[in-house]
């Protein structure tokens, strides 16, 4: 049951005087609201200093007659280390004819100083990310796979405009109807920069990648 205040309240032009109705909580009378989880204050914390990589897409494997890989960084637990843990979501397209099964699926990525080129990996972030194998890809199908990986660092230091280091390690066989061909490995490192935010993506992708 609730009741009406006799006291007037006012709006931002102090014209109208504005009621304001109060109900009792259905579990009873509750003074105070529970406290958010640590974690989540953690993770608010994160997305507002570092959103590079808390929306971070990686392109790891980029073929588009076989195999396309990207790894969308989604949460990070423990951002300032040194027991963070990267979590995400590792989108992979089989472009062939033919199914395929892939039984290694990991990437190292680590952050590069700053220049032009990009120096040498400066340790605001080195991880290791991978998923659960064996999974099999139907021929022109997109999977999306969770991935995980601790990391060294401190990603709160990162910026939209670093370049990474991605090293991946991909292995996979071809699937037919009576044996398995392979097997095929993809192992190029290479160097991703971004493009910057922008209002239509404000946060980090790998745009341009360059072979080592």
């Amino acid at each position: 049951m609730g009741f009406v205040s006799a006291v007037p309240r006012f709006g931002f032009r102090g014209l109208l005087p504005i009621a304001t109705r109060f109900h009792r909580a259905p579990w009873g009378k509750k003074k105070h609201l529970a406290p958010l989880p640590i974690l989540s204050v953690v993770l608010l914390l994160t997305a507002m200093a570092s959103p590079t990589l808390l929306r971070m897409t990686v392109t790891l494997v980029d073929d588009d007659s076989h195999l396309t890989i990207k790894a969308s960084v989604q949460n990070v637990v423990h951002p300032s280390g040194p027991t963070g843990k990267i979590v995400g979501i590792m989108t992979v397209t089989n472009h062939g004819s033919a199914d395929i099964q892939i039984t290694e699926a990991s990437a190292r990525i680590q952050s590069l100083a700053s220049g032009n080129p990009p120096g040498d990996p400066d340790n605001r972030l080195d991880t290791t990310i991978t998923i659960k194998v064996p999974v099999t890809v139907r021929a022109g199908d997109t999977v999306n796979l969770p991935f995980s990986g601790p990391f060294a660092g401190n990603v709160l230091n990162l910026r939209i405009d670093d370049s990474f280091l991605v090293s991946p390690s991909i292995t996979w066989f071809g699937v037919t109807s009576s044996s398995l061909d392979g097997p095929f490995t993809y192992s190029q490192a290479k160097i991703c920069s971004g493009p910057g935010p922008s209002p239509s993506n404000p946060y980090w992708v790998s745009a341009f990648c360059t072979n080592v």
